[in-house]
């Protein structure tokens, strides 16, 4: 993917608050760094929408353990099959258009399925540093417990095998603003110079990047893909051959 697309809502803030101060205040202010308070500022999130990854995905089998049960005795031998096996899933986000206040941003993101959250590790809360991906994986155990029984005069191939689906699709996510932004203008000695209060509606209102959705509310929409890899189900299969006659007692 190439470089995200990345409004700086700190930037923007600045640049509408510095309008404010008078010529005075603007001379005396360390302009390039107020202190913005945005306790007061709440950001409400949509569900995910997802677009229909371009290809379907083809889910992939591999086989994780095999093991070969010969039986050359005149009668049917029972044998037990025990083994324990681990993969590892994952799910990378990543972002083409986002925003960011401060040094991240702090994103709610609804999982494309339920599989794929319970599966793949996917965390529906996160916070992203400056736009850049962030991968979140899996430990998932796979076992098996159970006996084989082989004629006689004949072998059992047993092979643990597990399918891998993937998705990669395109998502967007709505984010709404409200609540205000404090801004406080200080001097190099650290004295008051001015405070600018303002609501994000006037701050973020007519901002690259931002529409006002029916409530009057700035409204932003992040955009990203979402390329996971996870196990789904596991299966035994079991192939019985006859062995070589001189094998055979």
């Amino acid at each position: 993917m190439s470089e995200a697309e990345l409004i700086d809502l700190e930037e923007i803030v600045r640049d509408y608050a510095g309008g404010f101060l008078d010529s005075h205040q603007k001379k005396d202010a360390d302009l390039k760094n107020p202190i913005i308070d945005w306790s007061r500022m709440f950001v409400t999130y949509g569900d995910a929408t997802y677009a229909a990854p371009v290809a379907p995905p083809v889910p992939v089998s591999h086989v994780l353990f095999s093991a070969v049960f010969a039986n050359n005795t005149p009668s049917p031998q029972t044998y037990a099959l025990r083994t324990e096996r681990q993969t590892k899933s994952s799910c990378t986000v990543s972002f083409s258009k986002t925003y960011s206040f401060g040094v991240a941003i702090s994103l709610r993101l609804t999982p494309p399925n339920p599989v794929i959250e319970a599966n793949s590790g996917f965390k529906s809360d996160f916070t992203n540093s400056k736009g850049q991906s962030q991968t979140f994986e899996r430990q998932l155990v796979w076992s098996v417990d159970n006996s084989i029984t082989v004629p006689p005069g004949f072998q059992t191939k047993a092979e643990l095998v597990i399918k891998e689906d993937n998705y990669d699709g395109q998502f967007e996510v709505p984010c709404f603003f409200e609540g205000t932004i404090l801004v406080t203008y200080e001097n190099k000695r650290r004295e008051h110079v001015g405070t600018v209060r303002e609501h994000v509606k006037k701050i973020f209102a007519k901002q690259r990047g931002f529409t006002t959705d029916d409530q009057g509310r700035p409204k932003f929409i992040v955009k990203g893909c979402c390329k996971c890899r996870f196990g789904v189900e596991q299966s035994v299969n079991l192939t019985e051959t006859p062995l070589a006659d001189e094998n055979v007692e």
